[in-house]
């Protein structure tokens, strides 16, 4: 390591490793620039094109020119009425539609496992909140989003809900039939909220999931993560007519913003409304070849539509790996690191492998390789995963009025009936045993238990302790 340029020096490299990309960013380490010549240039001249505010290149804060026609045509492709370019990410999307859609003390819908940001959101806004219990698909960690049932179970359980914050697709690329229900949701005047940060490309041919960004009021994206866009650039598209939202999106925005940040999200734009259709078009005929080699290897299961229950969908243009009971994703993503292969996330039983329109022959050929060389007495596993089938628990305390009590720590066995101060998180499935606020019950307690036995990490549990209130 370089002692005084460590970081750098990682990066570097890491470049060096030459490592075949199935994980964000969307460009795939700057391969989706190779587009076009225009793409290519961009790339070429990244380290020169640092420029600030200067009079031709207009304000992100108040767009009057080439921002602003940007914006436009971003609009436009995703039929909305108005689109924003965010710079650190959807977070700040997800902060500012928060602000803008609800009051303080407003009832809002929000699911179990909902991103970082949205919960901040919660809070800060100080909203009032009514979970929508998960759904789990089995004991290898793979849960999906919630089903019909489960959110017109919220609404039952609510009292005046001013709308709702759901997430389209889920990490794992797993959709379902959202349109109806925001449509319905928003006869019933509730303000719709999709957290849209995987499906970026969603729509622009209808062999992937739609793009619900046409009916929600407020959609976050992140462009980053499928698109060719630099880390960090996302989009927020906007149907509703709120006069605030453009304060709170410059109010959670940086106000010295990247243009490389931005000049990213006019490229992505462009690719998808150039190239998209064809290029993805292109990639599920590639991926779908691929999946039926690899499965007939009789290692992993690349999973399909039919694999899931009725109801969902799968994003073609994303591998969602199984390992037969008894075997480590964990391990499996290990293994494909070591072969220079960079999956997007593991879970209990499998990874997730974002693909890309960019080299996607060569990217899955080699997949291909390292699979069918793979020794399955490498990823064996004593740990068994875990059902998840925990309803969620009674609520004493708002997550805002959360944040001003003090927290005390308690063993687990201490702490049956008391208020938790903090969430805690069994990994896999990454979804919330207990909420901030939440009563910690015996059945909640066990389930902690047996997350730790099964040598699972459990966020929220430090040496047998967890903060109450």
């Amino acid at each position: 390591m370089n002692n005084k340029l460590p970081l750098v020096q990682a990066l570097l490299n890491y470049n060096n490793e030459n490592n075949i990309m199935f994980s964000m960013p969307g460009n795939k380490a700057g391969e989706g620039f190779n587009r076009d010549e225009i793409g290519k240039n961009f790339a070429k001249n990244l380290g020169f094109l640092d420029i600030t505010e200067v009079e031709s290149l207009d304000n992100l804060h108040h767009p009057e020119g080439v921002i602003k026609k940007s914006q436009e045509l971003l609009a436009r492709l995703y039929k909305v009425k108005k689109a924003y370019f965010l710079v650190n990410g959807s977070s700040g999307g997800n902060l500012a539609a928060i602000f803008s859609a609800f009051n303080e003390g407003d009832e809002v819908l929000v699911e179990r496992n909902c991103h970082r940001s949205v919960y901040n959101g919660l809070i800060l806004r100080k909203l009032k909140v009514i979970f929508i219990e998960p759904r789990a698909h089995f004991t290898g960690g793979l849960f999906l989003p919630p089903d019909k049932d489960a959110i017109y179970s919220a609404m039952d359980k609510s009292n005046n809900p001013k709308g709702i914050i759901l997430t389209y697709p889920n990490y794992f690329g797993i959709t379902y039939n959202i349109e109806e229900i925001i449509v319905d949701l928003k006869n019933k005047g509730l303000k719709i909220i999709v957290d849209e940060a995987h499906g970026a490309h969603f729509g622009i041919t209808d062999k992937l999931p739609k793009n619900v960004a046409k009916v929600a009021d407020y959609t976050v994206v992140s462009a980053h993560k499928t698109l060719p866009a630099l880390t960090g650039g996302s989009y927020l598209l906007v149907n509703d007519d709120s006069r605030e939202i453009d304060f709170f999106v410059s109010a959670f925005m940086t106000t010295s913003p990247s243009y490389l940040i931005m000049a990213s999200l006019d490229y992505a734009r462009y690719y998808l409304e150039t190239y998209g259709k064809d290029d993805y078009e292109e990639l599920i005929k590639i991926a779908r070849e691929w999946k039926r080699k690899i499965n007939s290897l009789n290692k992993v299961k690349i999973l399909s539509k039919e694999d899931l229950p009725k109801g969902y969908n799968i994003d073609l243009s994303r591998y969602l790996v199984t390992l037969n009971e008894g075997y480590s994703g964990h391990k499996f993503l290990d293994y494909l690191r070591k072969n220079h292969i960079q999956a997007e996330m593991s879970f209990h039983s499998g990874v997730v492998l974002i693909l890309s329109p960019f080299k996607a022959k060569e990217s899955l050929q080699r997949l291909y390789e390292v699979i069918d060389k793979l020794d399955l007495e490498e990823l064996k596993c004593n740990i068994k995963g875990i059902p998840f089938n925990l309803s969620i628990p009674q609520k004493s305390l708002e997550p805002f009025q959360v944040f001003a009590c003090e927290g005390e720590k308690s063993t687990l066995d201490n702490s049956i009936g008391k208020i938790a101060r903090e969430a805690i998180v069994p990994y896999p499935p990454g979804i919330p045993l207990i909420c901030p606020g939440e009563i910690l019950s015996e059945e909640i307690i066990k389930a902690i238990k047996d997350y730790l036995k099964a040598g699972c990490t459990v966020l929220g549990v430090e040496k047998g302790n967890i903060l109450v209130i």
